[in-house]
Protein backbone atom coordinates (compact mmCIF):
# COMPACT_ATOMS: atom_id res chain seq x y z
CA UNK A 1 0.00 0.00 0.00
CA UNK A 2 1.08 3.78 -0.71
CA UNK A 3 2.00 6.26 1.55
CA UNK A 4 -1.29 8.97 2.10
CA UNK A 5 -0.78 11.93 0.62
CA UNK A 6 -3.24 14.85 0.53
CA UNK A 7 -3.57 18.13 -1.56
CA UNK A 8 -6.00 20.60 -0.48
CA UNK A 9 -6.77 23.78 -3.18
CA UNK A 10 -8.23 26.59 -1.09
CA UNK A 11 -9.78 29.65 -3.00
CA UNK A 12 -12.53 32.02 -3.02
CA UNK A 13 -13.32 34.39 0.40
CA UNK A 14 -11.61 31.61 3.00
CA UNK A 15 -8.07 33.40 1.11
CA UNK A 16 -9.09 36.79 1.72
CA UNK A 17 -11.27 36.73 4.92
CA UNK A 18 -8.78 36.71 7.99
CA UNK A 19 -10.86 34.79 10.54
CA UNK A 20 -11.82 32.07 7.36
CA UNK A 21 -8.27 31.89 6.99
CA UNK A 22 -6.98 31.31 10.06
CA UNK A 23 -9.78 28.54 10.63
CA UNK A 24 -8.60 26.90 7.75
CA UNK A 25 -4.61 27.10 8.54
CA UNK A 26 -5.13 25.69 11.97
CA UNK A 27 -7.18 22.37 10.04
CA UNK A 28 -4.62 22.20 7.43
CA UNK A 29 -1.91 22.15 10.39
CA UNK A 30 -3.99 19.32 12.28
CA UNK A 31 -4.13 17.24 8.42
CA UNK A 32 -2.15 13.52 9.47
CA UNK A 33 0.21 12.65 6.58
CA UNK A 34 2.17 14.13 4.18
CA UNK A 35 0.41 17.18 2.37
CA UNK A 36 0.65 20.18 0.03
CA UNK A 37 -1.19 23.24 -0.34
CA UNK A 38 -2.40 24.94 -3.33
CA UNK A 39 -4.30 28.18 -2.98
CA UNK A 40 -5.46 30.84 -5.34
CA UNK A 41 -7.72 33.82 -5.21
CA UNK A 42 -9.46 36.66 -6.97
CA UNK A 43 -10.67 39.30 -5.08
CA UNK A 44 -7.37 40.51 -2.67
CA UNK A 45 -5.48 40.42 -6.71
CA UNK A 46 -7.87 43.13 -7.86
CA UNK A 47 -8.16 45.51 -5.02
CA UNK A 48 -4.50 45.85 -4.83
CA UNK A 49 -4.45 46.04 -8.56
CA UNK A 50 -6.76 48.87 -8.41
CA UNK A 51 -4.60 50.85 -6.14
CA UNK A 52 -1.87 50.02 -8.78
CA UNK A 53 -4.33 51.86 -11.77
CA UNK A 54 -4.14 48.13 -12.83
CA UNK A 55 -7.56 46.67 -14.20
CA UNK A 56 -8.50 43.37 -14.46
CA UNK A 57 -10.89 41.83 -17.28
CA UNK A 58 -12.64 38.89 -16.24
CA UNK A 59 -14.56 36.46 -18.05
CA UNK A 60 -16.66 33.91 -16.34
CA UNK A 61 -15.10 35.07 -13.10
CA UNK A 62 -11.43 34.57 -14.42
CA UNK A 63 -9.00 37.33 -15.24
CA UNK A 64 -7.79 37.85 -18.71
CA UNK A 65 -4.01 37.93 -18.26
CA UNK A 66 -2.51 40.72 -19.85
CA UNK A 67 0.80 41.52 -19.27
CA UNK A 68 0.27 43.73 -16.15
CA UNK A 69 -1.90 41.37 -14.83
CA UNK A 70 0.41 38.95 -14.87
CA UNK A 71 2.71 40.66 -12.78
CA UNK A 72 0.20 41.73 -10.61
CA UNK A 73 -0.71 37.84 -9.62
CA UNK A 74 2.71 36.88 -10.01
CA UNK A 75 3.28 39.53 -7.45
CA UNK A 76 0.36 39.68 -4.94
CA UNK A 77 0.10 35.35 -5.08
CA UNK A 78 3.36 34.26 -5.45
CA UNK A 79 4.53 36.85 -2.86
CA UNK A 80 2.18 38.42 -0.26
CA UNK A 81 0.35 35.51 -0.31
CA UNK A 82 2.53 32.82 -0.15
CA UNK A 83 4.77 34.51 2.44
CA UNK A 84 0.74 34.71 4.33
CA UNK A 85 0.19 31.20 4.12
CA UNK A 86 4.06 30.34 5.22
CA UNK A 87 4.30 31.87 8.22
CA UNK A 88 0.71 31.12 9.91
CA UNK A 89 1.65 27.08 8.87
CA UNK A 90 5.28 27.84 10.54
CA UNK A 91 3.40 29.05 13.24
CA UNK A 92 1.28 26.46 13.59
CA UNK A 93 4.73 23.52 13.55
CA UNK A 94 3.84 22.86 9.76
CA UNK A 95 7.49 23.22 8.13
CA UNK A 96 5.88 25.19 4.64
CA UNK A 97 8.00 25.88 1.60
CA UNK A 98 6.52 28.61 -0.26
CA UNK A 99 7.01 28.17 -4.50
CA UNK A 100 5.30 28.70 -7.52
CA UNK A 101 5.07 26.13 -10.54
CA UNK A 102 7.78 27.52 -11.99
CA UNK A 103 10.35 26.96 -8.81
CA UNK A 104 12.06 24.00 -9.09
CA UNK A 105 10.59 22.97 -12.57
CA UNK A 106 7.27 21.93 -10.66
CA UNK A 107 5.11 22.64 -12.91
CA UNK A 108 5.19 23.88 -16.86
CA UNK A 109 2.20 24.84 -18.66
CA UNK A 110 0.81 26.19 -22.49
CA UNK A 111 -0.69 28.90 -23.12
CA UNK A 112 -4.69 28.02 -23.45
CA UNK A 113 -4.99 27.79 -27.37
CA UNK A 114 -8.30 30.26 -28.23
CA UNK A 115 -6.24 33.02 -26.58
CA UNK A 116 -9.08 34.55 -24.62
CA UNK A 117 -7.89 34.56 -21.32
CA UNK A 118 -4.49 35.73 -22.53
CA UNK A 119 -1.28 34.28 -20.75
CA UNK A 120 -3.53 32.00 -18.82
CA UNK A 121 -1.96 28.26 -18.44
CA UNK A 122 -3.41 24.81 -19.27
CA UNK A 123 -1.03 22.12 -17.40
CA UNK A 124 1.41 20.08 -19.31
CA UNK A 125 3.47 18.08 -17.02
CA UNK A 126 4.05 17.88 -13.19
CA UNK A 127 7.16 17.08 -11.82
CA UNK A 128 6.80 14.12 -9.13
CA UNK A 129 10.10 13.41 -8.38
CA UNK A 130 10.69 17.10 -6.99
CA UNK A 131 7.46 17.41 -5.43
CA UNK A 132 8.03 13.72 -4.12
CA UNK A 133 11.57 14.97 -2.73
CA UNK A 134 10.08 17.92 -0.83
CA UNK A 135 7.19 15.81 0.78
CA UNK A 136 9.01 12.80 1.80
CA UNK A 137 11.62 15.22 3.74
CA UNK A 138 8.58 16.37 5.74
CA UNK A 139 8.37 19.75 3.93
CA UNK A 140 5.17 21.20 3.44
CA UNK A 141 4.85 22.60 -0.29
CA UNK A 142 3.06 25.80 -0.46
CA UNK A 143 2.10 26.44 -4.12
CA UNK A 144 1.17 29.58 -5.89
CA UNK A 145 -0.70 29.25 -9.03
CA UNK A 146 2.12 30.60 -11.09
CA UNK A 147 3.49 28.69 -13.85
CA UNK A 148 5.80 28.40 -16.99
CA UNK A 149 6.20 27.57 -20.66
CA UNK A 150 10.05 26.49 -20.88
CA UNK A 151 10.70 28.97 -22.94
CA UNK A 152 11.21 31.55 -20.32
CA UNK A 153 7.90 32.69 -19.85
CA UNK A 154 4.75 32.68 -16.72
CA UNK A 155 1.68 31.78 -17.12
CA UNK A 156 -1.32 32.08 -14.58
CA UNK A 157 -3.09 28.81 -14.33
CA UNK A 158 -6.94 27.75 -12.76
CA UNK A 159 -6.21 26.15 -10.09
CA UNK A 160 -8.78 23.34 -9.80
CA UNK A 161 -7.79 21.91 -12.92
CA UNK A 162 -4.03 22.61 -11.09
CA UNK A 163 -4.62 20.74 -7.93
CA UNK A 164 -6.47 17.91 -10.44
CA UNK A 165 -3.66 17.50 -12.68
CA UNK A 166 -1.15 17.08 -9.48
CA UNK A 167 -3.53 15.04 -8.23
CA UNK A 168 -3.30 12.59 -11.15
CA UNK A 169 0.78 12.89 -11.38
CA UNK A 170 0.90 11.64 -7.70
CA UNK A 171 -1.23 9.60 -7.29
CA UNK A 172 1.15 7.14 -9.37
CA UNK A 173 3.09 7.43 -6.53
CA UNK A 174 0.85 7.84 -3.64
CA UNK A 175 -2.68 7.32 -2.12
CA UNK A 176 -4.07 10.60 -2.72
CA UNK A 177 -7.00 12.55 -1.37
CA UNK A 178 -8.08 15.94 -3.41
CA UNK A 179 -9.58 18.35 -1.26
CA UNK A 180 -11.24 21.27 -2.65
CA UNK A 181 -11.73 23.85 0.13
CA UNK A 182 -13.70 27.07 -0.44
CA UNK A 183 -16.63 28.76 1.94
CA UNK A 184 -19.14 26.48 1.34
CA UNK A 185 -20.00 22.96 2.90
CA UNK A 186 -19.84 21.24 0.15
CA UNK A 187 -22.06 20.43 -3.08
CA UNK A 188 -25.32 22.43 -1.86
CA UNK A 189 -29.42 21.40 -3.12
CA UNK A 190 -30.04 24.71 -2.45
CA UNK A 191 -27.46 27.30 -2.51
CA UNK A 192 -29.00 28.98 0.14
CA UNK A 193 -29.02 26.37 2.72
CA UNK A 194 -25.13 25.33 4.10
CA UNK A 195 -26.73 22.11 5.58
CA UNK A 196 -27.96 20.91 2.16
CA UNK A 197 -24.49 19.58 1.07
CA UNK A 198 -24.69 16.06 -0.97
CA UNK A 199 -22.57 13.55 1.08
CA UNK A 200 -21.63 11.60 -1.99
CA UNK A 201 -21.71 12.47 -5.38
CA UNK A 202 -21.67 9.76 -7.29
CA UNK A 203 -20.94 10.79 -11.49
CA UNK A 204 -24.97 9.40 -12.52
CA UNK A 205 -26.29 12.20 -9.90
CA UNK A 206 -24.12 14.72 -11.12
CA UNK A 207 -25.26 14.44 -14.30
CA UNK A 208 -28.56 14.87 -13.64
CA UNK A 209 -28.05 17.66 -11.06
CA UNK A 210 -26.27 19.58 -13.86
CA UNK A 211 -29.41 19.01 -16.51
CA UNK A 212 -31.59 19.73 -13.74
CA UNK A 213 -29.31 23.50 -13.70
CA UNK A 214 -28.39 22.93 -9.75
CA UNK A 215 -24.87 22.91 -10.56
CA UNK A 216 -23.49 25.14 -13.03
CA UNK A 217 -21.73 28.32 -13.51
CA UNK A 218 -17.92 27.55 -12.44
CA UNK A 219 -18.91 24.81 -10.32
CA UNK A 220 -19.20 22.40 -12.84
CA UNK A 221 -15.23 23.13 -13.77
CA UNK A 222 -14.56 22.16 -10.68
CA UNK A 223 -16.37 19.13 -10.70
CA UNK A 224 -15.45 17.57 -14.06
CA UNK A 225 -11.74 18.36 -12.47
CA UNK A 226 -12.65 15.94 -9.36
CA UNK A 227 -13.83 13.32 -11.77
CA UNK A 228 -10.78 13.78 -14.00
CA UNK A 229 -8.66 12.83 -11.30
CA UNK A 230 -10.62 9.63 -10.09
CA UNK A 231 -10.73 8.71 -13.57
CA UNK A 232 -6.68 8.74 -13.44
CA UNK A 233 -6.09 7.27 -9.96
CA UNK A 234 -7.24 10.35 -7.07
CA UNK A 235 -8.56 7.64 -4.49
CA UNK A 236 -10.90 10.34 -3.26
CA UNK A 237 -12.16 13.79 -4.00
CA UNK A 238 -13.81 16.07 -0.98
CA UNK A 239 -15.58 19.03 -1.34
CA UNK A 240 -15.88 21.24 1.93
CA UNK A 241 -15.34 24.18 4.34
CA UNK A 242 -12.16 24.95 6.50
CA UNK A 243 -14.75 23.91 9.46
CA UNK A 244 -15.31 20.85 8.43
CA UNK A 245 -11.87 20.00 7.05
CA UNK A 246 -9.97 17.06 7.99
CA UNK A 247 -13.63 15.64 9.33
CA UNK A 248 -14.49 12.65 6.99
CA UNK A 249 -18.23 12.66 7.37
CA UNK A 250 -18.78 15.92 6.27
CA UNK A 251 -18.66 17.51 3.06
CA UNK A 252 -19.15 15.95 -0.46
CA UNK A 253 -17.21 12.79 -1.27
CA UNK A 254 -16.51 11.42 -5.21
CA UNK A 255 -15.14 8.25 -5.10
CA UNK A 256 -13.35 6.03 -7.06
Amino acid sequence: MNEKLTIVKVSGKVVETPEDLRTFVKSFAALPDKKLLIFSGNRMAQDIGNKLSIKTKLINDRPVVDLGTLKLLTMVYGGLVSRQFVSMLQANKVNALGVTGADMNLITSVKLPDGKLGDTGQVRHVNTEAIANLVDRGIVPVIAPITHDGRGNLLFNETDEMAAEVGKSLALRYDVTLIYCFEKNGVLLNPQDGDSAVAELKRTRYKALREMNIIKDWFVNKLDNAYSAIDHGVKEVVITSPRQLGDPNRGTHIKA
